[in-house]
């Protein structure tokens, strides 16, 4: 009989908006799929003010990113129900051992902190109809279902630079921010998770 090890403890976990330093790192730690420059594409985004591209950092590697977006989610379906809905985009935690430790929900906390604090009552994210797993921690950190369902589209340069298109069937859940934070601030100011 095989017994799988206990994860490894990870130290503090760091929440704070990517620097343009932060790139190569996060390309060698959380790999794009394929040709894509899936991080310089978010981090371009949030210089010209579309986005926050929040990262998580444990003992000084990136371990996980998601990105706010401010005008929210691109689907004429969402857009038409939620007109104004900042959405959370893009979690992922990095590598795969290190979920259901904590981080991405500190980076879905992190995020609401921030769009609380734009003035903004309601925040949302999409979830691919098979993701059952961040569909579990969605609900169960308050999201609700809305019944509101989309394809959720997207592109991307496979290892031949060849573009793929795809579009997965999605739902679209919310959360009303009331008073509060959904995390600590450091006395930098800077977000801190589990």
């Amino acid at each position: 009989m095989t017994t799988t090890p206990p994860p490894a403890p990870i130290g503090p976990v760091l929440i704070r908006p990517a620097r343009a330093a932060d790139l190569e790192p996060l390309e060698r730690h959380l790999p794009s799929p394929g040709r894509t420059r899936r991080h310089a594409a978010r981090f371009d985004r949030q210089e010209r003010g579309l986005s926050t591209f929040l990262t998580a950092w444990a003992d000084g590697v990136p371990v996980g990113t998601a990105q706010i977006l401010w005008q929210g989610c691109a689907a004429p379906e969402v857009q038409a129900r939620f007109p104004g809905c900042p959405e959370v985009n893009g979690l992922g935690i990095w590598p795969p051992e290190l979920r259901s430790r904590g981080i991405g929900t500190a980076l879905i906390r992190a995020a609401e902190e921030r769009v609380r604090a734009a003035g903004h009552a309601l925040i949302g994210l999409g979830v691919d109809d098979d993701n059952h797993r961040a569909t579990a921690l969605y609900l169960r950190i308050g999201y609700r279902e809305t019944g509101c369902r989309y394809l959720d589209r997207y592109a991307f340069l496979d290892a031949d630079g060849v573009r793929q298109e795809v579009a997965d069937p999605a739902r679209f859940l919310v959360r009303e921010l009331g008073p509060g934070t959904g995390g600590r601030r450091d006395p930098a100011g800077t977000m801190r998770g589990p």
